[in-house]
């Protein structure tokens, strides 16, 4: 009779843990679904936050590639000037306007069709003394 006892209670027992599982789980699973949205959620910002990052620090690249090309560009034509002026003075025509728009606008088109940039195409259908130096005006005579 004894055995049948604790067989009796270990069936209770087991019954009894069997709806204390049950009940914690029924009762922790809304709160567990809870707690993985937020992990997710938090995960996601933090995607987010490392992708505004990176198109931040590529924007920034691009701003200074802008900025060095420019640069280069007006390199280019300040050195298409002087050899322009050299040129004409060779030449025998030195201080000739209209030789050295010429030998730029040469230079400038010739810079184009060999290396594609697209920051020198400013300087080509404007006068040449405003692409070169906006400050510096043309007399007409």
């Amino acid at each position: 009779m004894q055995n049948q006892g604790i067989t009796a209670s270990a069936v209770i027992v087991s019954f009894l843990l069997l709806v204390l599982v049950v009940g914690g789980g029924l009762v922790g699973c809304p709160y567990y679904k809870v707690w993985e949205r937020k992990m997710a959620g938090q995960a996601e910002l933090q995607y987010q936050q490392g992708a505004r990052q990176a198109l931040i620090a590529q924007a920034a690249a691009e701003d200074e590639a802008a900025i060095k090309r420019a640069e280069a560009a007006t390199r280019r034509v300040l050195g298409w000037t002087d050899a322009a002026k050299r040129g004409c003075e060779a030449l025998g025509r030195p201080g000739d306007r209209a030789c050295e728009e010429q030998l730029v606008r040469d230079a400038a088109t010739y810079s184009i069709a060999k290396e594609g940039h697209e920051g020198v195409i400013i300087s080509v259908g404007a006068p040449v003394s405003v692409a070169v130096d906006p400050t510096r005006r043309t007399t007409t005579e």
